[in-house]
């Protein structure tokens, strides 16, 4: 990054010597800067004439009138820094550097320049550009409540919800803002789903720029959180695919009521048949048995009359 600003002010150097090397009066050229959060930016100013005194100016927007009101800088007053030196201005000869270090969100803005020398008094107006981290989400949830949390960003960004179809689901969700540190924003958004996660699969993204649509986005399947109920699991960071292919859903116990029915009835035939084959046994057993008395019947009764027979016959 220092590298990088050092070429900057030799370009800028070039071009305000070159255009103003034969003019009679002070002019000077300032570059709009992009620093990254809690890092050192310089925003760095050349004049084609020796700088003398410099007065900063902290603006809302370069565009926007009546919004530099804030001195940060004043040579007049012997005032070369301020925020107990974590801005500081460098001037040597005819170059100024405002370093100002560990940036936070609220650094980023204008900054008006004053200038004075001995060939005249012009001023200008830079931007500085902060770069917030850019932290995944972090995503969980209980039962049908999904909560997706951005934990540092810019106040700008902006959370949104969809489902594994791409359907957009944040008219449903409530966002809770907190101030964290340097200026920037916790964000909390909770989605509520009535009366349970009807879906295959959400997700949460989080939009960092607007306009060049810079975003994180983390996905979590609603079927996984009933699998093992006490909490989702989340997939990598990923772009939200256009098709997904719903998981198999694991059978509630309203679905295995069918399964047992069938359980039960084949469990009390094979009783009932058990039943019977016992029953249909001992009868035959008593059938058998009375057939034999039948059969022995005559067979006694002729061995009597022998008997009987047999006396007489001695006699």
């Amino acid at each position: 990054m220092d590298s990088l600003q050092k070429i900057a002010v030799c370009l800028l150097f070039l071009s305000v010597s070159s255009s103003a090397i034969d003019s009679p009066f002070a002019t000077f050229i300032c570059s709009d800067v992009k620093a990254e959060y809690n890092e050192t930016a310089v925003i760095s100013c050349i004049c084609n004439k020796k700088i003398t005194n410099m007065v900063v100016k902290r603006c809302e927007n370069c565009n926007k009138q009546n919004s530099c009101l804030e001195t940060i800088i004043n040579t007049w007053a012997g005032n070369y820094s301020s925020e107990k030196g974590r801005i500081q201005l460098v001037i040597q000869n005819n170059v100024s550097e405002l370093h100002i270090q560990e940036v936070k969100a609220t650094d980023q803005g204008g900054y008006k320049w004053y200038l004075y020398s001995d060939n005249g008094q012009p001023n200008g107006c830079t931007n500085l550009e902060i770069t917030a981290p850019e932290i995944e989400p972090n995503f969980t949830g209980y039962g049908r409540k999904l909560t997706c949390l951005s934990p540092i960003g810019h106040p700008q960004r902006q959370i949104h919800w969809f489902d594994g179809h791409r359907n957009n689901l944040t008219g449903r969700a409530s966002l809770v803002s907190e101030e964290a540190e340097g200026g920037l924003t916790s964000l909390t958004s909770t989605l509520h789903e009535t009366p349970t996660l009807t879906a295959s699969e959400y997700c949460c993204t989080v939009l960092y720029d607007v306009h060049t649509k810079r975003n994180k986005t983390k996905c979590l399947s609603a079927h996984k959180a009933v699998a093992d109920y006490l909490r989702f699991t989340p997939t990598p960071d990923q772009e939200i695919p256009k098709t997904m292919k719903d998981p198999e859903t694991p059978k509630t116990m309203a679905e295995h009521v069918p399964i047992i029915l069938v359980l039960i009835v084949l469990v009390l035939c094979c009783f009932a048949a058990v039943l019977y084959y016992r029953h249909r046994q001992r009868a035959m057993a008593k059938g058998n048995f009375a057939d034999l008395l039948r059969t022995l019947l005559p067979v006694l009764k002729q061995h009597e009359k022998a008997e009987e027979n047999a006396p007489n016959q001695e006699v």
